[in-house]
């Protein structure tokens, strides 16, 4: 009997043993995931994480919150590139280009704070185009809007810019452009056409053009065409193969700001 009631005592022991090992060895597992793999919103200068920051994909209807350890978990299916939006108070609306092949590393992204003499001219999507696009195109999986027509105009007002400023126009995300290089970079599947640059005009002088799909797409604008009143005006391309009537490229662009650099900085990139 004594033999006995020592081999149950034992087998309790045994699995008493096992099950605590077990608790701690998941648990130890779910936190090292959970810090290693979430999703983070810091501000870019100071390292410090931001809590309530607002994350959306406006073309999946989709919006979460960051919590009080600025980290956010984004439980949504993207087939194609889309847009991810940040935004905060007293920060620049920060976007970003994603897809499921970049949410499957944890992000962690940096936001500015706002300048005084930046300008937030478009903090939403814009449909550039004539709603006419091939299934091949780049990224025109998650077009979700209407074109607008093949152009985007906007005035703007020019705060007085001290000596040392440069001043940029900057589009916080395209996509969508089916131009020659965006071809050549893999960027769509079309294979017998491709179309002319975006333009970027301010006051109706051409200031740069854009070819590939991408972030943060700075052009600098010559300081001596800028009046206190001016207008900025963005059209996309068309198509250079097709000569029966105009076919406009349609793309989505994102997040559009007129920003000023200290020039000692803006030479060095």
């Amino acid at each position: 009997m004594n033999k006995i009631l020592y081999i149950l005592f034992f087998i309790c022991v045994l699995a008493g043993s096992f099950n605590i090992s077990n608790a701690e060895v998941i648990t130890g597992r779910v936190d090292e995931y959970a810090t290693n793999n979430n999703n983070k919103i810091i501000d870019s200068k100071t390292k410090n994480a931001l809590s309530n920051a607002k994350i959306s994909i406006p073309e999946l209807n989709y919006t979460t919150y960051s919590d009080e350890n600025g980290v956010f978990k984004l439980n949504v299916d993207i087939k194609d590139k889309t847009v991810l939006f940040v935004e905060h108070d007293g920060y620049k609306v920060f976007s970003l280009t994603v897809d499921n092949n970049v949410l499957k590393n944890p992000l962690k992204l940096g936001i500015e704070k706002s300048n005084p003499f930046d300008l937030q001219i478009s903090s939403g999507i814009i449909h550039l185009g004539d709603n006419m696009f091939s299934t091949n195109s780049a990224n025109s999986s998650d077009f979700r809007l209407t074109a607008k027509g093949e152009s985007y105009n906007q005035t703007f007002k020019m705060p007085a810019l001290s000596p040392s400023s440069d001043v940029v126009v900057k589009i916080g995300t395209i996509i969508g452009l089916d131009t020659k290089k965006a071809k050549e970079a893999g960027q769509n599947r079309i294979h017998s056409a491709y179309s002319s640059p975006m333009t970027v005009k301010v006051n109706g002088i051409k200031i740069g053009t854009v070819e590939l799909n991408g972030d943060n797409i700075e052009l600098i604008v010559p300081k001596n065409i800028l009046n206190e009143t001016n207008e900025l005006t963005i059209t996309t391309g068309q198509n250079l193969f097709q000569t029966q009537y105009v076919d406009y490229d349609d793309c989505e662009l994102a997040n559009i700001r007129i920003e000023t650099k200290e020039k000692r900085f803006w030479a060095k990139k």
